[in-house]
């Protein structure tokens, strides 16, 4: 069976559209259509002649395998979006996804791709017509624009090398007081009679029949027109050297009055060709731009750990909750596209805000389907289509980025609007003639529509899979960096300026949807989001953590938390409380919808810090993660700069100040803490460089002091302390927020697990550390010493003192039953770090569990609450706050 693909060539007068035998290349007559089409109209009036030739298609024959489509730019030809305007056509669907609507106009599921319309002129000609059998070819097409490619056999050049230029295109080059789209288009000829003749002419044919006829001034216009070309294109011609120039589009039909002039001004003839296809070429090139075999295969996120489930049941006593939701009653949360269509099917209009790293495109493609089932016109703008060009994007973000081979950047000052044309964003408007018109994308409520107000989340973890796997880009970026920068744009770039848009969008959300499963969205009210937080704020609250392997990492998480995946090689972190990574999940008839962290900040940051406020504002201070060495290896030898270092250098406001508490411990295990009395900068500086430079071992000892871990010990690091966790610990971090800011220093000569080595920061360490942390001072100073600060009968309270450069302090409660507490308005981070279980009931009269291991919160506002003791024995539990 013969298998088909169908062409369609979207012009500015009219559009084309044919079958195109896929192995052969040969359109069949019998299926072209061709419809007039006003590309002046309303958004309406341009769909509704796409949707009417698609219409005729006959797709029930079951033979056609994929559609291409040839559109003029500029354009999304990757997502199919269009991104036309100023250019007096296609204005009304700027910003429309086209991909979209074609698809719900189709009943096969057949793959659709997008083509420059000049780049299937030419490869039309390239295949059947006047290009065939040349090496190195420009195809130049003249007609309502200027379009021209580049081929080397056959094959698009991109530009950029090989005298091609950016894109191939040569439309938007300098030439007289303009470009060249304004002297070799349509509107010049117009625009050159009126100046010649102060008469109107509808186009070039009537030129043409008027030169033909011996009229002079129609004449002396095409011999301008040879003359302009071959000043223009002689430079070209020198830099790629073709061996065939083939001219196209309807300008072109009049070759006979300009094409001997034009050879004759090159100077040489390199083998000038006039289209034989004329318009059978670009809709033969879209139709063959349609791969024989789509890549599907492509994988939306790169890590071994599970996708966090939709629905899941309670976890049993004393297991460790690695999905642990805030409880926030029967029927908040709807579960699949169907409700979220449902939902915006009430309204004419929507705004879908939300963050970098959401797949846009399956979540218009699903919800879609569930709107075309109620038979709604609905028209998808996305407003990337507004976003500056990269190259613009990046020369903003540069500041914040630094010197490429660095790990660190620093804060941007930038604002999300920033990323935008603001023309752009005016233009997006919506359809008067749809039944709903939706603008999605991050950043789609600058474009200032009156519209209920949608925001999509999604975890970090989530994203960094997805980013990992070249799933997503940074924040308007349309091409992927090494993992590692694409990480750094999105820790001191993306996130801050997302992160603040989103703060002050959270009073207008109408819509919450958490992503994160694209094929089981979570939904539920702004009002109930909002409700939910408050509640958090003022009683307690847990957040998700996630699990990461490193170069270093252990087996004590694998073997005592139910539910991870243990065929991991291991894991090295559970980041168990961090504010711009992690997510809160609200519970509701078992579904977990989860959203960030930093929303319950954003909204009660007062009720949560407590007198911490004031200073911290939306930044949640203290930090818990795990360190797991069981069965791995050694932390690096690092440090943390000091504050005034990761304020200048960095952009923080407060500094990597951290703690270890030693969970659990082999009888092997060590904490490497301070340096050997009398050590020299000098002498420890050179042989770290020897060691990355040569390649050779560092003798640590001989520089830093081993002390033996103990269980339930606390080591104190504040900053600009050298450091590391042996091997064979299971590391409770208690720090503050910052968590990036680790200078490596020696890292025991290893790989990471990706293959390549492990940065190291040897310069930006020895300009933090402090070499006078040495000897027997580090006993005194850096090894907490516990003492009682209260005692009864029912519990026993120790303060576990930190280094006076930490700002926040650690009690540690033993107790068999029961506790009261008070917050005196201050937020307590706590764990159960010996026992089962405790329930924890606040004033307002809400009760949760939490099992050995969790991280849990209890905000300043709630004033006072109280632990019970679920374990048969004693349990042991430490808390960590704020000074005064």
């Amino acid at each position: 069976m013969n298998l088909f693909n169908v062409g369609i060539d979207v012009g500015g007068t009219h559009v084309s559209c044919a079958l195109v035998n896929r192995d052969t290349g040969k359109l069949l007559p019998e299926s072209l259509q061709v419809a007039d089409i006003d590309s002046n109209g309303s958004a309406t009036q341009i769909l509704d002649v796409l949707a009417g030739i698609l219409a005729k298609l006959p797709t029930a024959s079951g033979n056609i395998a994929g559609i291409g489509i040839a559109v003029p730019g500029p354009f999304d030809y990757i997502r199919g979006i269009s991104k036309i305007t100023g250019v007096n056509k296609f204005d009304r669907i700027f910003g429309l996804h086209l991909r979209q609507f074609i698809r719900g106009h189709i009943p096969a599921e057949c793959p659709i791709t997008f083509i420059n319309d000049a780049s299937a002129y030419a490869c039309g000609e390239y295949v059947a017509g006047a290009a065939k059998g040349s090496t190195r070819s420009i195809v130049l097409t003249f007609g309502t624009g200027f379009g021209s490619t580049f081929l080397l056999d056959g094959e698009i050049l991109p530009g950029g090398a090989e005298g091609v230029p950016e894109g191939g295109f040569l439309y938007n080059i300098p030439y007289g007081d303009s470009i060249a789209d304004d002297f070799f288009a349509t509107r010049w000829f117009v625009g050159e009679w009126q100046k010649s003749t102060g008469h109107s002419i509808s186009d070039v044919k009537e030129i043409a029949d008027l030169a033909r006829t011996g009229n002079q001034t129609a004449s002396d216009i095409f011999n301008r027109f040879a003359d302009n070309l071959a000043e223009f294109i002689a430079p070209w011609i020198e830099r790629f050297r073709p061996d065939r120039i083939v001219l196209g589009g309807n300008i072109s039909k009049a070759a006979d009055l300009f094409f001997d002039r034009l050879v004759w001004g090159i100077g040489s003839n390199p083998l000038f060709r006039v289209s034989e296809l004329w318009d059978e070429a670009p809709i033969i090139g879209a139709a063959l731009s349609v791969p024989a075999e789509p890549n599907n295969d492509t994988p939306l996120r790169k890590t071994e750990q599970y996708l966090a489930p939709a629905k899941t049941a309670p976890t049993p006593e004393g297991v460790y909750d690695i999905y642990p939701g805030f409880p926030i009653g029967s029927g908040q949360i709807m579960p699949g596209a169907e409700a979220l269509a449902d939902w915006l099917a009430e309204y004419p209009r929507v705004v879908i805000e939300g963050y970098t790293g959401v797949f846009w495109d399956k979540l218009i493609a699903s919800i879609d389907r569930q709107l075309r089932k109620q038979n709604k016109r609905v028209r998808w703008f996305h407003v990337d289509a507004a976003l500056l060009p990269e190259a613009d994007i990046k020369h903003l973000i540069q500041p914040s980025l630094g010197d490429p081979d660095d790990i660190f950047g620093k804060i941007t000052d930038k604002k999300l609007s920033d990323w935008f044309d603001s023309e752009k964003l005016r233009q997006l408007q919506p359809d008067p003639g749809a039944d709903i018109n939706i603008l999605v994308g991050a950043g789609s409520s600058l474009a200032g529509w009156d519209a209920p107000l949608v925001y999509v989340d999604v975890p970090k973890n989530e994203l960094q899979f997805r980013m990992r796997a070249h799933a997503v880009t940074n924040l308007g970026m349309e091409t992927y960096a090494d993992d590692r920068q694409m990480y750094k744009q999105a820790y001191f770039v993306d996130w801050r300026v997302l992160n603040q848009h989103k703060c002050g969008l959270l009073p207008r959300i109408d819509l919450i949807v958490d992503e994160q499963r694209p094929d089981a969205y979570l939904s539920m009210s702004g009002e109930n989001l909002r409700r939910g937080l408050a509640a958090m704020g003022r009683n307690f609250f847990r957040v998700r953590p996630w699990f990461e392997p490193g170069a270093w990492g252990g087996q004590w998480m694998k073997a005592h938390f139910t539910g991870l995946n243990t065929e991991v090689t291991n894991l090295a972190w559970s980041f168990e409380l961090m504010v711009l990574e992690n997510g809160l999940m609200f519970e509701s008839d078992g579904y977990r919808l989860e959203v960030s962290f930093d929303f319950l900040m954003y909204q009660s940051h007062r009720e949560v810090l407590g007198d911490g406020a004031a200073r911290f504002g939306y930044e949640f201070p203290i930090r818990f993660d795990f360190l797991d060495t069981f069965d791995g290896g050694n932390l690096s030898v690092q440090c943390h700069p000091r504050p005034d270092y990761i304020k200048e250098q960095f952009g923080m406001p407060f500094t990597q100040d951290e703690t270890y508490y030693i969970l659990d411990c082999e009888e092997d295990a060590d904490v490497y803490l301070g340096f050997q009395e009398g050590v020299d900068a000098a002498d420890f500086h050179h042989q770290l460089i020897r060691s990355q430079t040569e390649n050779v071992a560092l003798d640590v000892a001989r520089y830093v002091q081993k002390f033996k871990a103990e269980k339930h010990a606390l080591y104190l690091i504040p900053n600009g302390t050298i450091h590391a966790s042996g091997k064979n610990n299971l590391v409770l971090e208690i720090s503050s927020a910052p968590y990036i800011f680790t200078f490596k220093m020696y890292d025991w000569l290893r790989l990471d697990l990706d293959g390549r080595p492990r940065p190291i920061n040897i310069e930006h360490g020895m300009r933090n550390v402090y070499f006078d942390r040495q000897g027997d001072r580090i006993q005194r100073e850096f090894i907490s010493k516990p003492y009682v600060l209260a005692e009864t009968d029912g519990y026993v309270l120790e303060h576990l003192p930190t280094h006076p450069d930490h700002f926040y302090d650690i009690h540690r409660y033993s107790f068999h039953e029961q506790i009261a507490v008070e917050t005196t308005n201050k937020c307590h981070v706590w764990m159960l770090v010996e026992g089962k279980s405790v329930w924890v009931e606040t004033e307002d009269g809400m009760k949760q569990r939490f099992n050995f291991a969790e991280t849990f919160v209890i905000p300043a506002a709630a004033k006072a609450y109280t632990i019970t003791n679920e374990s048969n024995g004693r349990v042991l539990m430490v808390k960590a706050f704020l000074k005064d």
